[in-house]
């Protein structure tokens, strides 16, 4: 079952087949965004949404600000035995992940149907 997506301009937001799925709707996801995914992440995971993916794909550039975000979300699904999985990252941002070494604490996946299957 879907729940209906909410959206703003920057993101998207639903609940598909018990994953909480964040679509990055920018192009550039930086320090302007950053207080906003961190916020809303620490919210959804106080509520229960513990199983997390959050799809780049139209995003081609990310800041150190945004990574942050992430990290910290990171860390408090952790405390909760949940996981946030990465999909759709363009080479540019993938780059960035491996040179920050962020691959290696986040599985990163083509897409969002591919990151459902996956344990």
């Amino acid at each position: 079952m879907t729940d209906k997506p909410e959206n703003n301009l920057d993101f998207e937001w639903e609940i598909r087949s018990g994953f909480l799925i964040i679509q990055v709707k920018a192009r550039r996801a930086t320090v302007d965004m950053a207080p906003d995914i961190k916020e809303r992440l620490f919210t959804e995971i106080d509520n229960g949404n513990i199983n997390i993916i959050i799809d780049f794909s139209y995003v081609e550039f990310v800041d150190s600000s945004f990574l942050g975000a992430l990290v910290a979300g990171l860390k408090q699904v952790k405390s909760k035995d949940g996981k946030i999985k990465i999909s759709g990252l363009h080479p540019h941002v993938r780059i960035t992940f491996e040179l920050t070494r962020l691959d290696h604490l986040f599985k990163i996946y083509q897409t969002i149907e591919q990151a459902m299957r996956e344990a």
